[in-house]
């Protein structure tokens, strides 16, 4: 599985300065904010691709138990679980979505 560093390469810049000259507390505020904003969609990005990784390797081995199954009922008890399993990731996957972007705009998001 591919790793992402957690710290992004445009916060770094951003913090040198070698962009822009920070001239006022409005451009600094700005900075501020866009280094936020990033930090924030790289975190939601990374959460998003190991959410899709774990749900694609539950799927696959879902679909392994189906396909030895001999009879319908196995079928139907297997998909009820798989059904109720999903839900279950999705629900969570989306608290923990939710609460990236919570400290992003309490400001508790950045990477130091």
């Amino acid at each position: 599985m591919a790793t992402m560093s957690k710290n992004s390469g445009t916060s770094d810049t951003l913090r040198s300065g070698a962009i822009f000259t920070v001239s006022d507390d409005r451009t600094r505020a700005l900075a501020n904010a866009t280094e936020t904003w990033f930090a924030a969609a790289t975190e939601c990005q990374r959460e998003m691709m190991s959410f899709v990784s774990m749900r694609l390797e539950k799927d696959a081995e879902t679909t392994r138990e189906m396909m030895g199954c001999r009879n319908v009922a196995d079928v139907t008890a297997i998909q009820s679980r798989w059904m109720e399993d999903t839900l279950r990731d999705y629900n969570s996957e989306i608290g923990k979505l939710m609460t990236i972007c919570t400290k992003s705009l309490n400001g508790d998001g950045r990477t130091r």
